[in-house]
């Protein structure tokens, strides 16, 4: 077959794929979107622009904050840059679940394009592909705090979004890279562990001397800090001194703690989920692991000179793609480093998920590249392409494997439940007329969003008497506690009795 006739069929299998790619893409949004069922994050998180629409302020319900409302809550951990455009959507009519997720899915749609843009500079089109397909792959759904779907209403993949279009423009606008660097703060904090990979990018890829590069660093640096102090201005004018003090405290401790009180998780135990929270077999996962960070090292480590087709791709040079992935491997030292180490955290892969998403993408595009110069040079003779080739079929095979996997779970709710199951059963728990509903932090909490009541937390002593929303299905197996006990010897009234929910009027 001649060169010219492989390039056709390479072009007509690249397309093929790319068309097999965006309908799972598209499949698995529009289930995330419209079918999945709204968990309790999502929905204590919908809590805030609900009470900026009703003139409340930025304010939680607070449910795991003493169960009052709680202005500037620092358990609500996704930021504004999320949370206001979402109360925009909210105020001109749109449904809160369907309006929120929508504006999530933008920034989804924002991170497949900015890795797709990344990926095809730093290796081609082929890494392109690869790169969009990278955060399928990584599994976060069938955990006690998942993201069932990539427009969940979350922090991880907005944030995501703007650090990997900040590794896009970082070399031409240090500025720009900085400004999405403070935006992905107050969308996850986070995000913050980004700024140090993209500073030393943006340090490795200027053209002047010490003091310019580092004057491009410190530019980077001042105006990441703008919509960071913007947004503590704007708490502290809301709050006063004193409850700005108070809620700074809050923060910190729900910062370190991450909110749980838990046993020290072993980092062991972490670092084999890094390995086998993929939606392909831990042994495959472990093989690609190796064979593409080996194929970047090779590529880091080679001094050859770049041959003819180098010189005229329109693309990075090779100088840029070693920057990148220099600055993705320490981004993905610092992250699991910082992981590893936090034992207070829980061993849920949401953690990791925004690394998995920005830089795990960028290593495999650089590692692309890398073999496809191997590929290219011929006094390596057979051997080298041969070589390529077996790494090239574990990496197709690897996330091919993971992006079907993500294909397939994407219609199955968690619990068996779906949107429009809750719909059904926060219908008839509105019907009620309740503007305080009690329950334990679980399933229930999104119902109660989903009729319009405040979720309280039933062990609070000030909410002592008031109608509880429990579940009768057996949850224990994800950590959540259930009432199996019959109704009847602890309700005075049954306002609501379905399958799964009971709201109850306590003796």
């Amino acid at each position: 077959m001649t060169t010219v006739n492989w390039r056709r069929v390479m072009t007509v299998v690249f397309w093929v794929v790319v068309a097999l790619v965006v309908a799972s893409q598209l499949w698995i949004v529009t289930q995330g979107v419209f079918f999945m069922r709204l968990w309790e994050d999502e929905a204590f998180n919908l809590t805030v622009p609900l009470n900026l629409v009703n003139g409340l302020g930025y304010t939680s319900d607070g449910t795991l904050s003493g169960s009052q409302l709680t202005p500037f809550d620092p358990r609500i951990s996704t930021g504004p840059v999320v949370l206001l455009p979402i109360t925009a959507v909210i105020a001109l009519g749109a449904d809160p679940v369907i309006g929120g997720r929508l504006v999530v899915l933008l920034f989804y749609a924002a991170l497949v394009a900015g890795l797709w843009r990344l990926g095809g500079r730093l290796g081609g089109r082929w890494a392109a592909l690869a790169a969009v397909c990278v955060p399928l792959g990584w599994n976060t759904w069938n955990s006690g705090s998942p993201i069932q779907s990539p427009v969940d209403i979350l922090g991880e993949v907005p944030a995501a979004a703007l650090l990997v279009w900040a590794f896009v423009v970082l070399r031409r606008y240090p500025w720009l890279a900085g400004l999405f660097i403070g935006l992905a703060m107050q969308t996850k904090l986070l995000g913050a562990l980004a700024a140090i990979p993209i500073a030393l990018a943006i340090y490795l890829l200027a053209d002047d001397g010490f003091i310019r590069r580092a004057l491009r660093v410190v530019l980077c640096a001042l105006v990441a800090v703008i919509p960071n102090v913007l947004y503590e201005l704007w708490k502290l004018v809301a709050l006063g001194p004193s409850a700005y003090w108070m809620n700074l405290k809050e923060f910190y401790w729900f910062f370190r703690s991450g909110g749980q009180n838990i046993d020290p998780v072993d980092p062991l135990t972490k670092f084999v989920s890094l390995g086998s929270d993929w939606f392909s077999p831990t042994w495959l996962t472990v093989i690609f692991v190796v064979l593409v960070l080996a194929t970047v090292c090779v590529f880091v480590l080679r001094r050859s000179a770049p041959d003819k087709a180098e010189e005229s791709d329109a693309g990075a040079s090779r100088r840029e793609r070693t920057a990148y992935a220099l600055a993705a491997v320490l981004g993905l030292v610092i992250w699991f480093g910082w992981w590893l180490t936090s034992a207070q955290t829980p061993n849920w892969p949401r953690y990791p998920a925004m690394a998995m998403y920005i830089f795990v993408p960028i290593i495999v595009a650089v590692a692309i590249r890398a073999l496809s110069e191997q590929w290219s040079i011929r006094p390596w003779g057979i051997g080298s392409r041969i070589a390529a080739g077996a790494v090239a079929a574990v990496m197709i095979v690897t996330l091919g494997m993971q992006t079907w996997g993500h294909v397939r779970i994407a219609d199955e709710s968690r619990f068996g439940e779906t949107l429009a199951d809750q719909r059904v059963v926060a219908a008839e728990v509105a019907d009620a007329d309740l503007d305080v509903i009690v329950t334990t932090w679980g399933p229930t909490v999104s119902i109660i969003v989903l009729a319009g009541a405040h979720a309280a937390l039933s062990d609070v002593p000030e909410w002592d008497g008031s109608a509880e929303l429990r579940q009768n299905w057996d949850l224990s197996d994800a950590g959540i506690e259930t009432f199996t006990s019959t109704l009847d010897e602890e309700c005075a009234d049954v306002l609501v009795h379905t399958d799964r929910y009971a709201l109850c009027i306590p003796f």
